[in-house]
């Protein structure tokens, strides 16, 4: 299995691949965590942190085949992370901004559980991919920054078992990800989950020839669109316009039934809601449940 270990900071159209891999290729992404080593212990904060070296993303991978128009379908095959993390506050981000103090706390992750030792607490583990997309075909995008490419989307669902489908748009897709979170709450509210190094496998897939134009989260039950907006508004906007052109052609609904389809089956949630300007807007996730006696919405078969 192929292990990929350098990191990018942008997303570009014209990305040096530093790996290829085969249509149905199993892959390995080694990722650093989002300060890129900046943060080591509770004393650093992130005022401290040179934010043109964080959200460092493993990548980017060539896919052979992968042409434009074409769409890549990424399995989430494994995440395992490292032993210990951080959650950070940072400044100007999210509702508690104005009081919260600068502060970081390190939790520690074992066995599946993450123990905050500090305030003898243990829940269960979660770990979930933060930044993962594919080139863009315009213009350059940070990897902190979220977009119709993919990027920093911040979607706390995005775990082991579930599929990713980007749009191809440009020659083998260049796949890129990082920003692991041992577990991250939805809006991600103070800036960061509990951020960590950690490993990825994926194995990556084409499908000839479909047009999508924000990236599509599948999950066993459900599919969500990931979208980004200026505002939360126009976020969402964009999620459900996209969603009702997906639902509408693999249903067969004209335009009308598909909206009252949506009013009855929506499902949405926010990505990330606390970056706004860092990260280039505000990401959703606009969702609906499968329907087990229509076809997919999208499929490899």
């Amino acid at each position: 299995m192929q292990e990929i270990r350098k990191s990018i900071y942008t997303f570009t159209k014209d990305m040096e691949p530093v790996a290829r891999a085969k249509n149905g290729e199993v892959v390995k992404f080694i990722i650093k965590d989002c300060f890129d080593g900046q943060i080591k212990s509770e004393k650093d904060i992130t005022t401290e942190v040179d934010w043109h070296h964080s959200n460092p993303a493993a990548g980017p991978l060539y896919v052979e085949g992968a042409e434009v128009g074409d769409v890549l379908a990424v399995d989430i095959l494994d995440i395992s992370v490292a032993d210990r993390g951080f959650v950070c506050t940072v400044p100007e981000c999210g509702p508690f901004a104005e009081k919260a103090e600068l502060r970081t706390n390190g939790l520690r992750v074992e066995g599946g559980k993450i123990y905050w030792d500090k305030h003898n607490m243990v829940w269960p583990a979660a770990p979930m991919i933060g930044v993962i997309g594919t080139a863009p075909d315009g213009e350059d995008m940070p990897t902190a920054f979220v977009g119709n490419h993919g990027g920093n989307m911040d979607n706390a669902m995005i775990q082991k078992g579930v599929r990713m489908w980007f749009p191809v748009r440009v020659e083998g897709a260049l796949l890129a990800m990082g920003d692991l979170h041992a577990a991250m709450g939805d809006g991600e509210v103070c800036g960061c989950g509990i951020e960590i190094a950690g490993e990825v496998i994926v194995r990556v897939r084409i499908l000839k020839n479909f047009k999508l134009n924000w990236p599509l989260l599948e999950t066993k039950d459900a599919y969500y669109v990931n979208a980004r907006g200026a505002t939360c508004d126009e976020a969402i906007h964009s999620g459900y316009v996209e969603l009702h052109r997906l639902i509408s052609q693999a249903y067969e609904l004209d335009y009308t039934d598909t909206a009252m389809y949506m009013s009855i089956q929506g499902l949405l949630s926010a990505n990330q809601a606390c970056l706004v300007e860092q990260a280039g807007g505000d990401s959703f996730r606009v969702g609906t449940p499968k329907v087990l006696n229509k076809k997919p919405l999208i499929s490899l078969d």
